[in-house]
């Protein structure tokens, strides 16, 4: 078992680091998907971040396959308030040819991921996705529905999948319902998952959420200045968008790498060792819930397992330092009027 950590507030704890399974269907096939899912577990992890629109669909149901014999023991986030239309349904049930060739066709399959975000991610997405509002009516029908596919009689953190303030509607009714389910022990807690930048809004309109899981990675804000300082956090995207944007740099900045694994005290020209990195800053700036990251590949879920149990070794110093790395980064795309 991995280090576990207590969502602040809840009662309840997770192992540290949580395997978010959207990213799975970027696999074609089923058994490769249930291959990563059994290292993340046999590495120690614990909790699993699924939603109804994952995978088409098919993310729950997959996930089921795997609690079988293991509920006890892990726990799970899924979502309401997006899902699945007819078509991507249908789509679903040929997902394994359509990835095959996606896989070979890298420029669309970049296109399909912004599509994939959600309804309003443009004309495929709202093919793809609908978003029937958040309200007691969506979260009751969401609810019962997680439940069926997921083959459990509870959720361990139900949230509110990535809502904007027009949607949410009837908050006295929704949080009601909420809280009731909670008594009810058919969730043990409930929350609010989405852009970071809009979430503070969210949690406003309806007066509080237990939980909240943002976006955070070394060129964010520090959770100190958060959506909601002091309450459960989970974490995702540590290194979606850090990682490929490092390694960009230290490539191509002459002496850099050599520079910056002496200040780290790691060899950052080891594979392994950027990734291991993030993820182990990551979990120091949230301390008051799991880490979610996500791999297609089973044998790099060890390296997640090294950061959870490297995470107390890391001192300030070095986390400012993985901080002004990013600086650096950032300062230098900003020359070259890029990003990172």
């Amino acid at each position: 078992m991995l280090p576990a950590r207590e969502l602040s507030g809840t009662g309840f704890a997770t192992s540290m680091v949580g395997l978010g399974c959207a990213g799975l269907f970027r696999i074609p096939e089923r058994k490769t998907r249930r291959m990563v899912v059994d290292a993340a577990y046999d590495a120690g992890i614990r909790h699993f971040d699924v939603a109804p629109m994952y995978g088409l669909g098919l993310a729950e149901t997959e996930l089921a396959l795997f609690l079988k014999g293991r509920r006890s023991d892990v726990t799970v986030t899924t979502k309401f308030g997006i899902e699945p239309t007819l078509l991507a349904k249908g789509v679903a049930r040929v997902q394994k040819p359509v990835r095959t060739l996606l896989a070979k066709r890298p420029a669309i399959t970049e296109e399909l991921k912004t599509a994939g975000q959600g309804p309003r991610s443009g004309p495929v997405g709202r093919l793809l996705y609908a978003a029937p509002g958040y309200h007691r009516r969506s979260a009751q029908i969401g609810l019962d529905r997680s439940l069926k596919e997921l083959k459990t009689d509870y959720i361990d953190v139900f949230l509110l999948h990535d809502p904007v303030g027009d949607l949410i509607t009837g908050i006295p009714d929704l949080t009601e319902y909420l809280d009731e389910q909670c008594r009810l022990g058919r969730i043990r807690c409930w929350g609010v998952t989405g852009d970071s930048a809009g979430l503070t809004s969210v949690v406003q309109r309806l007066g509080r959420s237990p939980v909240v899981q943002f976006k955070d990675d070394v060129f964010d804000p520090p959770l100190s200045e958060g959506p909601v300082p002091g309450g459960a956090k989970i974490t995702y995207g540590a290194l979606a968008f850090a990682l490929p944007a490092l390694r960009r740099y230290l490539a191509q900045s002459p002496g850099a790498a050599a520079t910056w694994s002496e200040r780290l005290g790691t060899d950052l020209a080891q594979e392994s060792s950027l990734p291991k990195l993030l993820l182990t800053a990551a979990l120091r700036r949230n301390a008051a819930g799991p880490v979610l990251f996500s791999t297609t590949r089973p044998q790099r879920v060890g390296v997640a397992a090294e950061a959870a149990s490297d995470a107390g070794r890391l001192s300030v110093a070095d986390l400012t330092n993985v901080g002004e790395l990013a600086g650096e980064v950032r300062l230098a795309a900003e020359k070259t009027n890029g990003t990172p």
